[in-house]
């Protein structure tokens, strides 16, 4: 089973975990991305082991606690988490990509490619960053912004995903289309009156909404073209 750390926001300092590998991922208090790295770690062997120790360690505030579960950890948590990586600056002159003008629009780039389709991990956006030739402090607080405008949503802690209006099933555009010269049809046909329901399902099969169809009744109705001569059914004037 793969351990788990559990560190505190630096921001609303409230404890959360993520699986030893992580190197970031969201504050499920304030929406902080966090930098697991940057922060004192307690290291446990089970993720109901690291989410006990949250609760506890939120209850009391963290305290001698937290302190003594870090240290007890510390030389473990070491050699389990990830190598600092080199600067941007550093590696920027090696970049193959193309890079497109604007830092948002390459940032925009960047989750389009690797972020649309599935979610990513953010230690995965961090690492393209480099190729972008874009700092992960701004890329972070760039991520916070769009996931609270709705543009990007964390389907984990430590990942995030794309939402493309486009890929959003339309709803259905019930209410600008009208049948009443279909319902006009069928009335037309009849004898002396039908029944609503007759109509509706008549109408249904043919691909039309119910919506639509008591929409365009009311219209027809309102326009004193038909009439109710008991409830259930209509008539032609």
């Amino acid at each position: 089973m793969k351990p788990f750390l559990v560190f505190m926001c630096s921001k609303c300092r409230n404890f959360t975990n993520a699986p030893v590998g992580q190197k970031h991922r969201r504050c499920s208090y304030c929406g902080t991305i966090i930098d697991i790295a940057k922060a004192s770690s307690a290291l446990f062997d089970s993720p109901e082991m690291a989410s006990k120790a949250v609760k506890e360690f939120n209850a009391s505030r963290g305290g001698d606690e937290f302190e003594k579960a870090v240290e007890r950890s510390r030389e473990r948590v070491l050699a389990l988490l990830p190598k600092e990586r080199l600067s941007v600056e550093a590696l920027s002159s090696k970049s193959e990509i193309s890079k497109l003008p604007g830092k948002q629009k390459r940032l925009m780039q960047l989750l389009h490619k690797e972020a649309r389709s599935k979610p990513s991990s953010l230690s995965r956006i961090e690492e393209l960053c480099q190729d972008y030739e874009l700092e992960w402090s701004w890329v972070q607080s760039q991520l916070e912004k769009l996931a609270n405008n709705g543009i990007l949503i964390f389907p984990r802690p430590w990942s995030v995903q794309l939402v493309v209006k486009e890929d959003i099933p339309k709803p259905e555009q019930t209410t600008s289309r009208d049948v009443t010269n279909e319902i006009l049809v069928l009335l037309q046909g009849a004898e002396k009156m039908l029944r609503v329901i007759d109509i509706i399902n008549s109408l249904k099969n043919k691909g039309v909404s119910e919506k639509v169809i008591e929409t365009s009744l009311e219209k027809l109705m309102q326009r004193g073209e038909i009439f109710e001569p008991k409830s259930g059914y209509i008539s032609m004037v």
